[in-house]
């Protein structure tokens, strides 16, 4: 019989999840600190599969852990320039880490996986991610993990162009896009993000551009530029510590969100290449209410985005369907029986436009 363990640094976070699951005795808490090597490897001792999801600053050492305790491992997103680079190691013990398995990076890569698997040849991968989220209460609504938030956004992010990475500095690549309905034309800018890295290198088929574009309205952006510029996002040292925990507790925590905000999350992939000699271009898509994602599972469309593509992944490592060893990025999953598990639990992936014409001359 499987069991299954929530573990944070404060047990009380752990045991609020746990209350919302099934009484069947199955799910347990406890406290752990992902910060201590050694109390990581105690505890992931005899466990099947470990699912990183704190901040990725923890990725490298619970990997250790796990390889140490001999333990599977997915996470939501990457920590360092070459997440992979520890494979051989994760090969050689018969080990299982899926890296980056969310929403994006996650989703997004299993549904460019499916597009570029229907061509002969991949010209381009573009992914945005949108929202429309709004709160009486809150003008500057980070919606996942804020240090991870600010520290994408204002970082110089990367396209893959030509065949080589092209530096854009933070708020760059702005333009409109407009989104399925309800959510609708958004303005995005370029931002750090996995697809960018794990795309060209895994996906083959000759990729000759790849980004990804995240919605940023203009409070977001100017309450950005206004943390940075003056200087209120600086660490400082351990005698004497900047304002940035400081700023990062202020903000609303984004599991206290659920139920308080309105809008949809978007999710769209647009995958073109040709086929027979054919240009092809296919748009995948999904979409998800902030309240419906409460009524689901009280959490808002960000995390159940985010959640539920992890736990599909899960399900197919403890099934046998994910089961290669080695380091391995979102889009090694199988779309064909990842995408209808998905909509088993309420997230639903559709093509809203496939294009296919002759070629010119």
């Amino acid at each position: 019989m499987r069991h299954l363990t929530l573990a944070d640094v404060e047990e009380r976070f752990a045991r609020s999840v746990a209350s919302r699951l099934d009484g069947s005795g199955k799910v347990s808490t406890r406290a752990l600190d992902a910060g201590d090597p050694s109390a990581l490897e105690a505890a992931l001792t005899g466990v099947e599969v470990v699912v990183q999801s704190s901040v990725p600053r923890f990725n490298a050492g619970i990997q250790a852990a796990c390889l140490a305790a001999g333990s599977n491992y997915l996470d939501l997103a990457a920590d360092s320039a070459d997440p992979y680079v520890a494979d051989p190691e994760w090969r050689s013990r018969g080990l299982t880490a899926v890296v980056g398995m969310g929403e994006d990076p996650g989703l997004s890569n299993v549904m460019a996986r499916h597009s570029a698997d229907g061509l002969d040849r991949v010209r381009s991968i573009r992914v945005r991610d949108g929202d429309s989220a709004s709160s009486p209460e809150h003008a500057f609504l980070p919606l996942f993990s804020p240090e991870t938030f600010i520290e994408e956004t204002l970082h110089t992010s990367r396209i893959w162009e030509a065949g080589k990475y092209r530096e854009v500095p933070p708020f760059g690549e702005g333009e409109t896009y407009t989104f399925p309905d309800p959510v609708g034309p958004q303005k995005v800018y370029s931002v750090d993000h996995e697809e960018v890295d794990s795309l060209p290198r895994f996906v083959g088929k000759g990729v000759e551009y790849v980004d990804f574009k995240l919605a940023l309205d203009d409070v977001t952006v100017r309450t950005l530029q206004t943390l940075r510029d003056l200087k209120l996002l600086d660490r400082g040292s351990p005698e004497a510590p900047g304002p940035r925990r400081a700023v990062l507790n202020a903000l609303p925590k984004p599991a206290e969100l659920a139920g308080k905000i309105d809008g949809y999350a978007a999710l769209v992939v647009e995958t073109a290449g040709e086929k027979d000699g054919r240009p092809v271009a296919e748009t995948l898509l999904t979409t998800m209410s902030h309240r419906k994602a409460n009524e689901l599972y009280h959490v808002t469309a960000t995390a159940y985005l985010t959640g539920t593509p992890a736990a599909v992944a899960v399900l197919q490592m403890v099934g046998g369907t994910a089961k290669e060893p080695g380091m391995l990025p979102a889009e090694s999953l199988d779309p064909a029986p990842f995408f209808p598990m998905l909509r088993e639990r309420g997230i639903a992936v559709r093509a809203c436009r496939t294009v296919e014409r002759e070629l010119a001359g």
